[in-house]
């Protein structure tokens, strides 16, 4: 028998490797080098930042440079001028909370949150014209004597567990307020220089959405050779050795010619 071989690329690859990224993420452009496949993406992640800016006692009047609101205001300008280099970043929408501390008469704390809220867009807005160019919306909220119970835990107050159990009763605000009021002087002292002055502010939360280009290199193996093998079959099976001749050129063994039957006869030459 006689073997004949054919070599032939095979149209077949695979392609291996990390998918689309997670997340929010948008296909760019796609490409090969070599044996890789290049996908760039766009990643967009949203995320917050805010801002607190102090206020005095009974003042809705915003004072730029009045307990490090300076600095503060610095890194929102920080903020707002990498906003506009960076293309990727978008801010999809503003909230302004003013608040008041709990001392004092409930619906004039509500009212005076309202306020500083407002007080702090009006800056904003003169500053860098936010409501033209965002979603921006304001709340006041009036904190109650309970939004300070974790500061005073953690305090060094005099009669530390008498004022908590003033603060744990179901009692009105100003009914708190009175009682403690009427403990040792430097209760109240401490509360109205230490605990109710960072509860007097105005914070912008600002939503946003940055972004990324990351690219992905999956690898593609490159195809295997196919090996076709064809025999050859004995020479009275006609069929067979056609094919054989037609896929490897191999040479046709067939004899041909003239037989003649000699005489079993000495012969002198």
């Amino acid at each position: 028998m006689v073997l004949c071989a054919a070599q032939g690329a095979v149209a077949q690859s695979t392609t291996r490797g990390a998918g689309a990224p997670k997340g929010d993420s948008v296909l760019l452009s796609e490409r090969t080098e070599g044996n890789y496949l290049v996908r760039s993406y766009l990643i967009r992640d949203d995320a917050d930042a805010d801002y607190a800016l102090r206020y005095r006692i009974s003042s809705s009047e915003l004072t730029t440079d009045f307990d490090g609101n300076s600095g503060t205001l610095d890194g929102l300008n920080r903020f707002l001028q990498t906003v506009d280099r960076d293309s990727m970043m978008q801010i999809r929408s503003i909230l302004i909370t003013g608040y008041a501390s709990p001392d004092g008469v409930p619906q004039r704390n509500q009212q005076l949150a309202q306020m500083r809220a407002q007080s702090l867009q009006n800056y904003l807005d003169k500053h860098f014209g936010w409501s033209k160019r965002y979603d921006v919306r304001t709340v006041g909220v009036s904190s109650d004597w309970n939004a300070a119970r974790k500061a005073i835990a953690q305090s060094a107050i005099p009669e530390k567990q008498t004022v908590l159990q003033i603060i744990d009763q179901r009692d009105a605000p100003q009914a708190k307020e009175e009682r403690l009021k009427a403990l040792a002087p430097a209760v109240w002292s401490y509360l109205a220089e230490r605990i109710l002055p960072p509860m007097r502010y105005a914070e912008v939360a600002i939503a946003y959405s940055g972004g990324r280009v990351v690219e992905t290199r999956m690898w593609q193996p490159q195809p295997e050779p196919e090996v076709v093998i064809v025999e050859e079959v004995e020479e009275e099976v006609c069929e067979p050795r056609r094919r054989c001749r037609r896929h490897c050129g191999c040479a046709d063994l067939v004899a041909t010619g003239i037989i003649v039957e000699m005489p079993d006869v000495p012969v002198d030459f």
